[in-house]
């Protein structure tokens, strides 16, 4: 069976959008709030929005401000924002290492510290 015009003309469609959030998200990553945006975007949905944690119908999402999160390495906290695992999709297939390594940064910079704070 050969691909219809409509069709080849919707994929086309669908690459370039593809391409456009990508572009984006890497552009986004040289803004100054850009660790913000992509904490918010890609982590506060289960995370919460101040890196509490939160339950989600039967997983329990940790809190980024105890445990694990704090005690674990960098190289320890990159890899699991990467790779996933344990119930955590991989984000290594939409985020560059640059804006993991953000994330990571973010993490300890401003949601650790936050909890430090109070």
């Amino acid at each position: 069976m050969r691909p219809t015009k409509t069709f080849k003309l919707a994929l086309a469609a669908v690459a370039l959008a593809a391409s456009a959030c990508a572009t984006s998200d890497k552009t986004m990553a040289q803004d100054g709030d850009a660790p913000r945006a992509l904490f918010q975007r890609n982590c506060a949905a289960c995370h919460g929005k101040d890196g509490e944690g939160q339950q989600i119908g039967t997983l329990r999402v940790p809190s980024l401000r105890e445990g694990r999160a704090v005690t674990d390495p960098d190289e320890r906290l990159f890899t699991q924002i990467s790779d996933g695992g344990n119930g955590m999709p991989p984000f290594k297939f939409s985020l560059t290492d640059e804006q993991i390594r953000d994330l990571v940064r973010f993490v300890r910079e401003d949601v650790q510290a936050r909890d430090a704070k109070q």
